[in-house]
């Protein structure tokens, strides 16, 4: 059996009647629907908790800084070794031959000196591997010098006056005309191979006259 609501009151009404009896009742006679329950708000769904990190980022900076700090002790150690070995080797100084037959530098200069002039350097190795030395001999002065004996040190441009030189050798040249220049060339005496001895444009020839004799 059907029935119908009451749009009204909301009384359930038998089919049999065309108007709700409940509303054709006197206003204190009519029951009372009872209003419905409010429904409950629809739960909201739970928020995932937060995963947490498998790893906290203390331990990662940890780790990172162990990392960087057994980097460089690697390299310290590693490089160590090497810059001792090497300090020595810089501190020992050269071995140069230093004549005795050659003049002191402190020996009083020939009066001739000063009107020669060793140029032209060039440092080679014969085949029995000894250094040679080829040079220029210029005579700047306007009179012919006779023979002479020179005692030639060959030293580098940065060597201090009280410093050996890196070879040495004794050469005769024979008379120069007025302001004539005269290649020559000789073995030299030298601890150190040709190809150890510094390029010529590093080097510098001294000399001393050792004949004739001064006057």
């Amino acid at each position: 059996m059907f029935t119908w609501i009451c749009p009204k009151c909301g009384t359930e009404v038998p089919p049999s009647y065309s108007e709700c009896p409940n509303c054709a009742r006197p206003p204190e006679a009519r029951s009372a629907v009872p209003a419905a329950a409010p429904l409950p708000p629809p739960a909201r769904p739970a928020r995932p908790a937060p995963m947490k990190s498998a790893v906290p980022g203390v331990l990662v900076a940890l780790l990172v800084a162990a990392v960087l700090v057994g980097l460089g002790a690697g390299a310290y150690f590693y490089l160590l070794p090497s810059s001792k070995t090497a300090a020595p080797a810089s501190k020992q100084p050269a071995s140069f031959e230093a004549p005795s037959s050659f003049p002191s530098p402190k020996a009083k200069a020939h009066p001739l000196a000063k009107f020669i002039e060793i140029a032209g350097l060039r440092v080679t190795e014969d085949l029995k591997q000894k250094a040679q030395i080829k040079f220029v001999v210029v005579n700047h002065s306007g009179a012919e010098l006779g023979d002479l004996t020179l005692a030639i040190t060959l030293k580098p441009f940065t060597a201090k006056p009280e410093d050996k030189p890196v070879a040495a050798f004794s050469v005769k040249v024979a008379s120069l005309r007025p302001y004539e220049a005269r290649e020559l060339g000789t073995s030299v005496r030298s601890e150190l191979r040709a190809y150890e001895l510094p390029d010529w444009q590093f080097l510098r020839a001294e000399f001393e006259i050792t004949a004739p004799a001064a006057p």
